[in-house]
C-alpha cells in the first residue's frame, strides 16, 4: 500500500510543472536573456542598472573598507516575510544615514520580483552571490561560506542567523540585524 502511495504521489508531481526555488542558486531556470545579465563583477566603480553581478566575501570585504559606513543587505527574491522590504526601502534608508548600499541576492529564484522593482523606484546595484566561487551548488552552503566572508570567519563556521542586514564602518563589521 506504501509503496502505491509513494509512486503515485512520484507520478503526479512529475505531471506537474512544478517549479522548485532554492535549492540551488537557480540560475539554470533563467531564461537565456536573464541569463545574459548575470556577469562576474569586474570593479564596484562600474556597475549598471540592467545587469546582476556575481560576487564573493572576499570581493565585497575589500570594498567595504573604501567606505566610511556600508550596509549589505542579503536577500531572497520575492521573500514574503515582514523582514524583507521593498528595495527602495533599503536604499532610502542607506543614503538617509550615508551608507553605501550592496543589495546581495542569495540565488537568482524570482528573480523578476527584484527586478520589477527597477523602474525608478531604486537605483542600487544588484548583486548574488557566485555560487561557483564557493564550489558548492546547494544555497544553504554558498549563502553560510558567503555570510562567513562577510564576517571575516572560517568559512565552515555555525552562527547563529542574526539577520540579514549587515552594517559596517571602515570595513569592520558592526551589527547584523533583521530589520531597520
Amino acid at each position: 500500500m506504501r509503496i502505491l502511495l509513494l509512486l503515485t504521489t512520484v507520478l503526479m508531481l512529475s505531471s506537474c510543472s512544478v517549479t522548485v526555488y532554492g535549492l540551488t542558486d537557480d540560475y539554470k531556470k533563467l531564461t537565456r536573456d536573464r541569463q545574459n545579465r548575470i556577469v562576474p563583477l569586474r570593479s564596484f566603480a562600474e556597475t549598471d542598472t540592467v545587469s546582476v553581478y556575481k560576487i564573493n566575501g572576499h570581493q565585497l570585504r575589500e570594498e567595504l573598507r573604501k567606505h566610511p559606513k556600508a550596509l549589505v543587505y542579503t536577500f531572497t527574491n520575492g521573500c514574503p516575510s515582514a523582514y524583507c522590504l521593498p528595495m527602495s526601502t533599503y536604499e532610502k534608508f542607506a543614503k538617509e544615514n550615508g551608507y553605501r548600499l550592496f543589495l546581495v541576492m542569495e540565488g537568482f529564484g524570482n528573480l523578476n520580483e527584484t527586478t520589477k522593482q527597477r523602474s525608478a523606484v531604486f537605483t542600487a546595484p544588484l548583486y548574488a552571490i557566485d555560487a561557483g566561487y564557493y564550489q558548492t551548488k546547494y544555497s544553504w552552503n554558498f549563502s553560510k561560506y558567503f555570510e562567513n566572508d562577510l564576517r571575516g570567519q572560517p568559512r565552515k563556521t555555525k552562527n547563529e542567523w542574526l539577520g540579514s542586514l549587515y552594517f559596517f564602518e571602515n570595513g569592520n563589521l558592526i551589527k547584523v540585524t533583521r530589520d531597520l
